[in-house]
């Protein structure tokens, strides 16, 4: 994987330069997407080539008159399965969606009137429901992370206008050991680390864009609820989804969710989204901070040390879990000190502000109401009213009930049955209060702590905290598939979850930044693993959060010389 991964300001300068064209880079993105699929199964649907060859025409001649769209214009990007989008099937990766034509929602519109260009939809878990890509109709997702080439950046645009694709080393040994991506959003995850998009969205409800994020060595965002529209997301848990962004650096997701998040003025859609004009330049006076515009200067270690000047770091200790690793708190301690570098203040966040009697019962408070809101959002899938339907053996006795039965048990897979059953058990009379209403309480707990730590758990409980830091997840990604493969029930798989969930159940922003186990892309060494560090803050608070993953994400590129790390 090249350090010099592409990021929008400088596909848009190259763009500009015609250095290379959308023309090219689209072709390139499509075919490693293609070729690829067979073996990393990253994508459920592409769309036609003449549709993309078309559109990346188009996208063309605007930077041929030096009139683009937006910064997204003519750059390569997919989609998860669960978003509509008008001329691809809404599947949601489950068989009783599979007849489900999709259409253009808010955001697939501010995609396309930006220019974007979407090369297909991507795999994920059914319904979201999963934590490691594997609980797909279309089967599991691979990470890609440990196939892909050290390449320069001179030699990558080389092969974009030759058209010579192949940067990674699938292999054709049957047995060798296969990384999940993470899940729910494994396919948009691998889709942006493999480079067949620039950017992803995703949608996360407990963890499904940081923790792929996080496992595929890329930036995953996950906004404030709300601050992107819903509309056209298949629901699973309606008061925690939340449609978020993957991309290979903190700019690149900033950029996009400028350009996608809710804005209530009197403004018409052109006109927010026409945010940057002509030039990267002009975009930082919307929603970006103008820090973001040194990630690609190469800054001194004074220009470093003043990007967080004056931004209290919280280190939540209820988050120092038994389940951490101690490669993943070595990487923690190693963050720590780089935002330090960057001129931040850390605070060390007491257990009196943010309890871990709390922040442990939060996993089962999630399952708790994530699974009841399954139950009743998934009710609806019957194969009458909505979903495809399944007709059982003929029979004169054959009850509407039984018929329901039947087309449900086809058309869910095994984890969406689980959970719906479990939401039906928490909602039903004898559970509701003890379980339901007692899962209800513990997010108003959280919640609640959150904001009184935000507000003033800095030193000796004097002023404030901006941002605060804890890892994505407690170790790298389990092998899936392969000799050395062990199988993972359920429990196991949701407690991949903890670092995440609370954030979630809080509404609160929070992003991913790639950060490894030890120093360096040394991938050839054993104890060496992809994992993120989180850095979240309260609510509306992206602007923060991206000033310190920025400077988090680029002290990690200088030291360590990957964008993977």
């Amino acid at each position: 994987m090249s350090r010099n991964r592409l990021t929008l300001p400088v596909i848009h300068n190259l763009f500009l330069s015609q250095t290379i064209t959308p023309n090219h880079l689209t072709a390139f993105c499509y075919q490693l997407a293609s070729q690829t699929n067979d073996a990393f199964n990253i994508f459920s649907q592409l769309t036609p080539i003449d549709r993309i060859q078309q559109l990346a025409e188009e996208s063309t001649q605007r930077y041929a008159q030096k009139k683009p769209k937006s910064i997204l214009d003519g750059v390569p990007i997919s989609i998860k399965s669960n978003i509509a989008v008008k001329g691809f099937s809404l599947t949601a990766n489950s068989n009783i969606l599979q007849n489900t034509i999709g259409y253009d929602c808010v955001i697939s519109k501010k995609l396309k009137q930006a220019g974007a260009i979407i090369v297909g939809m991507t795999n994920m878990d059914e319904f979201g429901m999963g934590s490691l890509g594997t609980h797909s109709n279309n089967g599991y997702t691979v990470n890609p992370l440990p196939f892909l080439k050290d390449i320069s950046f001179k030699d990558y645009i080389q092969r974009i206008q030759d058209g010579n694709v192949p940067l990674v080393n699938i292999g054709t040994d049957q047995s060798r050991n296969v990384l999940s991506p993470g899940g729910s959003s494994s396919g948009s995850a691998a889709s942006v680390s493999m480079g067949s998009s620039i950017i992803s969205l995703g949608t996360d409800t407990g963890g499904s864009i940081r923790l792929p994020a996080a496992w595929c060595g890329i930036v995953g965002m996950k906004p404030t609820y709300g601050a992107i529209s819903r509309d056209g997301v298949v629901s699973y848990a309606s008061s925690l989804d939340t449609v978020g962004i993957l991309g290979p650096s903190t700019t690149c997701v900033g950029y996009t969710l400028d350009i996608l998040r809710n804005v209530k003025s009197e403004s018409t859609v052109e006109e927010e989204m026409d945010c940057f004009h002509h030039t990267v330049k002009d975009s930082t006076a919307c929603f970006i901070d103008s820090v973001c515009q040194g990630e690609f200067k190469d800054e001194d270690e004074d220009e470093y040390g003043q990007l967080l000047n004056g931004m209290n770091v919280g280190i939540p200790a209820a988050f120092s879990v038994d389940g951490c690793s101690l490669p993943v708190r070595d990487a923690w301690e190693r963050s720590m000190e780089r935002l330090i570098q960057c001129g931040a203040t850390i605070s060390v966040v007491s257990e009196d502000y943010i309890s871990p009697e709390t922040v442990k019962l939060s996993l089962p408070a999630y399952y708790v109401i994530s699974c009841a809101e399954a139950g009743s959002n998934l009710a609806r899938y019957d194969g009458l009213r909505y979903g495809s339907f399944y007709a059982p053996t003929p029979s004169p006795n054959r009850r509407r009930e039984s018929q329901f039965a039947y087309t449900r048990s086809m058309g869910f897979g095994r984890e969406v049955q689980r959970r719906i059953l479990a939401g039906t058990a928490v909602l039903s009379s004898d559970r509701f209060h003890t379980h339901y209403e007692g899962a209800a309480n513990i997010r108003a707990a959280i919640t609640k702590q959150f904001q009184h730590a935000f507000e003033c758990g800095g030193h000796h409980g004097t002023g404030g905290i901006d941002v605060m830091l804890i890892p994505t997840v407690l170790s790298g990604p389990p092998i899936v598939a392969g000799k050395d493969a062990q199988p993972l029930d359920s429990t196991e798989a949701f407690q991949n979850d903890v670092m995440t969930v609370p954030i979630s159940l809080a509404g609160l922003p929070s992003i991913s930044v790639p950060v490894n186990t030890l120093d360096g892309n040394s991938k050839e060494n054993g104890d060496w693993q992809p994992i993120g560090m989180q850095i979240f803050g309260p609510r509306k608070s992206e602007r923060q959060i991206l000033r310190a993953a920025h400077a988090l994400h680029s002290m990690v590129m200088k030291q360590d010389g990957s964008s993977s790390s």
